[in-house]
């Protein structure tokens, strides 16, 4: 079976970890693999200041000879750059045209699979299922490269066993016993490809797993989640909440958010009724949706510096809408509980 391993190269990311990462996939002892890059125009460099395109030239040079001490199969890292920035969202699109597997495992450059991972996805003579979740750890790296775990770990949810059709968005999205993150799990590329049929274009950059989830766990027939250790997330890295925001483009990859929602709501205006979501899932999702821009407000108000905050706050107005930014400042968020609901 040919397995497609997906590396994501985030535009705001320097390359610091990316051969850390590339170790820890192109040491997989699996047969079958093809490993895609995606670079989103990114300028970043590592600490010896290599690119990531010559990053990913040394972990080429590391695969073959791996591969070859193993007995396995040569492989080929594929690089894709895009020529500007399009935000995460499409470059896990373009990830998706570019691999040609059965399946597709994305891995953020900043993260880690654990060792035997993609064996493990297969282990036990198990049936394939149309998305095989693995557990997920997080925490920090020491100094000589050692996982730290964290105490808490906000992307764990995970159902161990099976669940079919509409069970699985409803795990997904109301109980949240499923992480709404990509990574940690093997997904059919075919269901990703549906998923991106429905999705238009967006230059989005907060809250695209929970926009390609929604569809994944709409349309999956079968999910398998399985009590393997599959993915170390690093949670120091990526984009901080609390880094000051002094570009009003800065501020305009974080109220991108919006279109995840705006994208959700007008397929399920055109299609709930022939599905099985159900109005208290809706609901759900409505919740999800205020507590996302009430997280934008807050971030607003915390990290955009005195000079902008105006022209943010019209900026989040035109994203969200200028009534819902009123009602959520007015403490309708207050009323709310979060919900269990997914990451």
């Amino acid at each position: 079976m040919l397995l497609t391993i997906s590396v994501c190269i985030p535009v705001y990311n320097t390359e610091p970890f990316l051969l850390q990462c590339l170790r820890s996939v192109i040491t997989q002892e699996y047969a079958e693999l093809e490993i895609v890059i995606v670079s989103d125009a990114s300028r970043g460099k590592d600490e010896q200041g290599r690119t990531a395109k010559k990053i990913v030239h040394l972990a080429q040079k590391e695969c073959n000879a791996f591969r070859k001490s193993k007995n396995l199969p040569k492989l080929k890292i594929k690089f894709v750059e895009h020529h500007e920035n399009r935000g995460i969202l499409e470059v896990r699109r373009t990830l998706c045209y570019e691999a040609h597997g059965e399946y597709i495992c994305f891995v953020d450059s900043d993260d880690e699979m654990e060792q035997g991972a993609l064996c493990g996805f297969f282990d036990r003579n198990r049936d394939p299922a149309d998305i095989i979740q693995g557990k997920t750890s997080s925490g920090t790296f020491d100094d000589n490269g050692s996982f730290i775990p964290s105490q808490k770990n906000r992307f764990a949810s995970i159902t161990i066993g099976q669940l079919t059709g509409h069970q699985i968005f409803h795990e997904w999205v109301t109980n949240g016993n499923i992480s709404g993150m990509l990574w940690g799990k093997l997904i059919k590329r075919e269901l990703l490809v549906k998923a991106f049929d429905n999705i238009p274009y967006s230059e989005c950059n907060f809250a695209e797993d929970y926009l390609i989830s929604f569809f994944i766990t709409q349309f999956a027939r079968y999910y398998t989640g399985i009590d393997n250790n599959v993915y170390r997330y690093r949670i120091t890295s990526g984009v901080s909440s609390t880094r000051k925001i002094d570009t009003l483009h800065k501020w305009e990859m974080i109220c991108s958010t919006a279109s995840v929602f705006t994208v959700i709501s007008q397929w399920l205006k055109q299609n709930q009724s022939q599905t099985q979501i159900t109005n208290e899932e809706v609901d759900y999702i409505r919740r999800r949706t205020t507590i996302y821009l009430a997280n934008n407000l807050t971030q607003m108000n915390q990290t955009v510096i005195p000079e902008l905050q105006t022209a943010a706050r019209q900026l989040l107005c035109e994203y969200w809408g200028e009534h819902f930014v009123q009602s959520v400042e007015e403490g309708v968020l207050g009323a709310l509980r979060e919900p269990q609901g997914p990451q």
